[in-house]
């Protein structure tokens, strides 16, 4: 059923669902982007080899737990409903930030810190796949095509917003008290996704599960147990995690890797390099927004495959400009084609839960997401550090273009709910 316009009750719903994923991330990214700042304190700095090593982990930590947090909230969430796991993920997201800005650091108690702040880390990316699977499914379940594939993006939009408002209070907060700013940037990111907590509450079970629900307790057999099916869904389930694959690498590049050029080649401070990828998010977060209002006229899959072909493209070019780059301007421009075009799967989320049966979607949908995380970022983390030493940025584009084509191979092996939703 086509759906134009949403009800009163199904803009709150979507709000809150925002609202929070909102101050989730905001948490979630606030580490990221103030890595440059922490690495110096929670890490040995008489070493620099290890200290990258080690920060390369932390990092990387982050999301080996992802795939243990899809399986336990994909149960409870495919079991209890999408309502009470995104207010619980949230919850967890507040403790473990918590945790970060009370933490002393490793000049103070040694190497407890760097083991604390990985465990809160570890925490924070269990909590977070709890969070965004949750988000793309409730907002799913409550809206219908295409209106879903724009109100579904915008779950991620206003994830790459708290990453942006990340940037901008820590870019606030270090310019007041260059020593403990971070802190109070942490203490606030608690008692916002506190705050995040209880605004859920409001939220009503989607009626999707609901009724799914009720014709599992009247025996109902469910179609998604015969062979057919079974077949499509494994298929749906490898081509999401192929298509969520190259986010992290381009994330990681655009962000950590690069930032780390411009603190190195250039000389930018820990200042301007947040403020470098500020812009870049900003960047980033205008074109989502342009990807989900153009999924209201064409189908996403198609906007996802274009994307993907457009950036094999810049990938030619890719260690040409890197290498004859005369300005930091230069690697600004690098930045912002890798964070337009190696962006996620907005704006076919609501296409890809979809591709799932109601009860078994919380679980199989963030399997696939956490999946693509964990094994991507660490990876990536460690395979940016070693590739760049001895390929250089050829070596990079290489690995980009490899990720690049399996997004594309999974877009063309991707089987829609609907048999008439095909790949163009």
């Amino acid at each position: 059923m086509t759906q134009k316009n949403l009800t009163k009750l199904q803009r709150e719903s979507v709000a809150l669902i925002l609202i929070g994923n909102f101050l989730e991330y905001f948490d979630l990214m606030l580490y990221v982007h103030m890595a440059i700042v922490l690495n110096d304190l929670f890490f040995p700095t008489s070493d620099p080899y290890t200290a990258s090593l080690l920060a390369a982990t932390t990092f990387s930590m982050t999301y080996l737990l992802r795939p243990l947090g899809a399986l336990i909230f994909g149960y409870f969430g495919d079991t209890w409903g999408r309502k009470s796991l995104v207010i619980i993920s949230t919850t967890i997201m507040a403790f473990s930030s918590f945790v970060i800005a009370s933490l002393p650091t490793y000049t103070k108690i040694g190497i407890m810190a760097p083991i604390v702040l990985t465990l809160c880390r570890m925490l924070q990316g269990f909590s977070s796949v709890g969070e965004i699977t949750g988000a793309h499914i409730y907002v799913t379940e409550i809206t219908s095509p295409p209106r879903s594939y724009f109100y579904v993006s915008l779950v991620d939009i206003c994830s790459d917003l708290g990453g942006f408002f990340a940037l901008l209070v820590a870019s606030i907060f270090l310019l007041i008290d260059p020593e403990n700013g971070w802190r109070w940037a942490f203490y606030m990111g608690s008692g916002i996704a506190v705050i995040g907590s209880i605004a859920r509450t409001r939220l009503r079970e989607t009626p999707e599960f609901i009724q799914a629900i009720q014709k599992k307790k009247l025996n109902h057999v469910d179609p998604a147990t015969n062979t057919v099916n079974i077949k499509k869904y494994r298929r749906n389930f490898l081509s999401y995690i192929g298509m969520e694959c190259l986010f992290p690498l381009a994330f990681y590049i655009c962000f950590i890797y690069m930032g780390n050029i411009l603190k190195t080649k250039y000389d930018y401070t820990t200042g301007q390099v947040i403020y470098n990828n500020l812009l870049v998010t900003t960047v980033g977060i205008v074109f989502a927004f342009a990807q989900a209002r153009l999924a209201l006229r064409i189908y996403p899959l198609v906007i996802m495959k274009y994307r993907s072909i457009c950036l094999l493209v810049f990938l030619i070019f890719f260690p040409y400009i890197m290498n004859h780059a005369t300005c930091a301007w230069c690697v600004f421009t690098a930045q912002c084609f890798l964070v337009v075009l190696g962006n996620d799967s907005i704006p076919a989320y609501a296409i890809l839960v979809r591709g799932f049966p109601t009860l078994k979607r919380y679980t199989q949908a963030g399997l696939a997401f956490s999946l693509s995380r964990a094994v991507m970022y660490p990876v990536t983390a460690h395979g940016c550090f070693f590739i760049g030493e001895w390929l250089g940025f050829e070596g990079i584009a290489v690995i980009l273009a490899v990720f690049a084509i399996v997004s594309l191979i999974s877009i063309r092996s991707f089987i829609p709910e609907s048999e008439g939703e095909e790949v163009a």
